[in-house]
């Protein structure tokens, strides 16, 4: 028997026995870890590592090495995402993979002794399943982190709208209360929340109120020049309003010229401004 008959073989074996090795993987983790998983079920984890390892199984039957790292990279995309978005232990997962990598080798090694293949052919076998292995390490990890990203970016800007929140007065009139301090992301955010809200609301004033922030510096006082400017442009009238003697002394010490923009002490001032008055 050649070299390639005998993985053919092998391969034949794993994969006829794919869902008792997935469950003696299954229960070596949790005797070695005492590994429970909460967001899904041992059902699904074993479902998913007999697929796992048929794939391995056909990768020691395929000659072509490169078609079976595809699959892997497939599964490892599938099954990544999925864990990610149902915050499944990343930790937990990847526990899983020395005791697969030792149960399945555990198996071959039988089946090597029972029909008496070269002991030299274990090691080349091993060249072609780990690098199988480390493939589905490589892709689960990829997509996980992947999607996590994803969704931590999105939380992120989901938290930024929130902290830029353009609220109507009239059917003309918003206010834009800026609380805390102001980066440069959270610039950008004020610029096109700014822009965007006052083209859907079809505003022709906007109230800037500054009351909620504590220091200003040159980058701080320039973007809001620039929102200024770029809401002037639009057809929309700024009124700055809140602006608290030490900040207007930290502007003046910049040597920044708010000559031509609109500004008022306090939100009243600013309505009344606007053509709006508090009802007492």
């Amino acid at each position: 028997m050649t070299f390639q008959e005998e993985l053919i073989k092998i391969g034949q074996d794993i994969e006829a026995n794919s869902g008792m090795i997935a469950t003696d993987i299954q229960r070596e983790f949790k005797r070695n870890y005492d590994g429970h998983f909460t967001k899904i079920s041992e059902a699904n984890v074993e479902e998913e590592i007999a697929i796992l390892i048929q794939i391995f199984a056909d990768g020691l039957q395929l000659e072509d090495g490169d078609q079976a790292l595809e699959r892997i990279h497939s599964w490892g995309e599938r099954f990544g995402k999925r864990a990610a978005e149902i915050e499944l232990s990343a930790e937990k997962a990847m526990l899983v993979v020395p005791v697969m990598r030792k149960e399945l080798y555990r198996f071959i090694r039988s089946r090597f002794k029972e029909e008496r293949h070269q002991f030299a052919d274990y090691y080349t076998m091993a060249d072609r399943l780990n690098p199988l292995i480390d493939g589905a390490i490589y892709s689960f990890t990829r997509a996980y982190t992947t999607t996590n990203e994803a969704v931590f970016e999105k939380a992120q800007k989901e938290i930024m709208e929130l902290s830029v929140p353009v609220v109507p007065l009239t059917a003309e009139t918003a206010i834009l209360p800026v609380i805390g301090s102001i980066d440069t992301k959270r610039a950008e955010e004020l610029m096109n929340q700014s822009l965007e809200r006052s083209r859907e609301l079809q505003l022709s004033t906007m109230i800037i109120d500054l009351s909620g922030v504590h220091m200003i510096d040159t980058y701080v006082a320039q973007n809001l020049y620039q929102l200024h400017e770029a809401l002037r442009i639009t057809g929309v009238t700024v009124v700055f309003s809140g602006m608290r003697p030490e900040l207007a002394q930290t502007i003046v010490s910049l040597g920044i010229r708010f000559d031509d923009l609109t500004i008022v002490s306090s939100l009243q001032q600013a309505l009344h401004q606007a053509g709006l008055k508090l009802q007492e």
